[in-house]
């Protein structure tokens, strides 16, 4: 076998290796948005809660309690529409993971506060609704930062750093 040959072969052996990383790791950041897609989707809901309860019209009120929890689920559909658009990058999924936070320590004092004379501070629908929710987001949070983990990894693995760079593919954040 002359030189040539075995530099053509081993050229396109190098080739196919290249496109079949590349697919790999595209369907591994394409499992990761949709990943995050599903989290927005459950971020949704506590989104209608608040509107349901505090509906946007002129001159209503939020109680001082409510305030840091109305605020926050204010910012989720902007965090997760730059998200989405960011394509895994740190900054707007490391602001969204600290909404995502802050909401669920606003959300604590409001649903252990006791009932007062006008009946329960917390409607028991609302609660019920809320716990699902939040339920259902700790869970795709959870999926989310799995399938990061395992996007990570593989960018980190030994024939992979050679040419990930190289692509355009950066390290995901977590949520």
């Amino acid at each position: 076998m002359s030189a040539s040959v075995a530099i053509w072969l081993l050229s396109a052996v190098l080739l196919f290796w290249c496109v079949g990383l590349y697919n790999r790791l595209m369907r591994m950041r394409a499992r990761a948005l949709d990943a995050l897609g599903l989290l927005e989707q459950h971020l949704r809901i506590y989104i209608g809660l608040i509107q349901a309860q505090f509906p946007d019209e002129e001159g209503s009120f939020t109680p001082l309690e409510w305030a840091a929890l109305v605020s926050g689920v204010k910012l989720l559909a902007s965090q997760c529409k730059a998200a989405r658009g960011a394509r895994l990058q740190p900054g707007p999924l490391q602001a969204l993971g600290q909404t995502v936070d802050a909401i669920e320590a606003a959300w604590q004092p409001l649903r252990e506060q006791p009932a007062d004379l006008a009946g329960p501070a917390m409607p028991e629908a609302m609660q019920k609704l809320w716990d699902d929710a939040a339920f259902k987001v700790r869970a795709a949070r959870a999926a989310f930062n799995q399938i990061v983990d395992c996007y990570n990894e593989a960018l980190h693995q030994f024939p992979a750093t050679l040419m990930a760079g190289v692509m355009g593919f950066k390290e995901a954040a977590r949520l």
